[in-house]
């Protein structure tokens, strides 16, 4: 349902008129967006924007575009009103966070497929049945043979370092974590207490 709809029909005048104390009629472009029950907002919007550039907003847009338009604005100001300071800047600035940690874990994931992917080629290679090369053969590949155990220690060691790497970053995607957004859009950091910091960090530990 689109916010133009919410109060159709109603003859109450809006939370815009009401504040304005005049009459409420049925061409009323806030009406919609501000019917009497939405007092707060209108009270949010009124502050941050002001009655009158809102209405000459509305005037400027087509009406296809009012909803949207109207839809940020009062996101806007309600976030504004719950944190003075950070406004709608601070929720973003949190999702972008979130974003780079979970791209920083894809990154890593790749890695280790492309790893695994590699041991597991050098296993089909490793278990090949000697019969079916030449001599030849078998000499331009003897060191790939001979070697099979130095890759696989070398690529054990590349697997224990992804896993350091890998817990190390969800140990700063811990730390960053924020809670989630409910009733509020204001967005605190999670407070970790030194006991659990001292148990991450030993887990970290035995696992490396």
């Amino acid at each position: 349902m689109s916010l133009s709809t919410l109060s159709g029909g109603s003859t109450t005048a809006c939370a815009a008129c009401k504040y304005q104390r005049k009459k409420c009629t049925k061409n009323c472009l806030l009406a919609p967006y501000f019917p009497q029950e939405r007092q707060k907002q209108f009270q949010n919007a009124h502050k941050l924007f002001g009655v009158s550039n809102i209405t000459k907003l509305l005037k400027r847009l087509e009406e296809s575009q009012r909803d949207n338009a109207m839809r940020s604005l009062i996101y806007h100001a309600d976030a504004r009103a719950l944190d003075p300071v950070g406004g709608v800047y601070r929720i973003i600035s949190d999702l972008e966070r979130k974003i780079e940690c979970c791209r920083a874990e894809l990154n890593l994931v790749n890695q280790q497929v492309s790893l695994c992917r590699s041991l597991a080629q050098q296993q089909q290679r490793q278990d090949l049945p000697f019969g079916c090369h030449s001599y030849g053969d078998l000499l331009e590949q003897g060191d790939e043979y001979v070697n099979v155990d130095r890759y696989d220690h070398q690529n054990m060691q590349q697997l224990q370092e992804m896993q350091q790497q890998q817990n190390l970053l969800n140990y700063e995607m811990f730390m960053k974590k924020m809670p989630e957004q409910t009733s509020k859009v204001k967005l605190e950091k999670e407070k970790v207490s030194d006991s659990e910091v001292n148990n991450l960090l030993s887990q970290i530990l035995m696992s490396s």
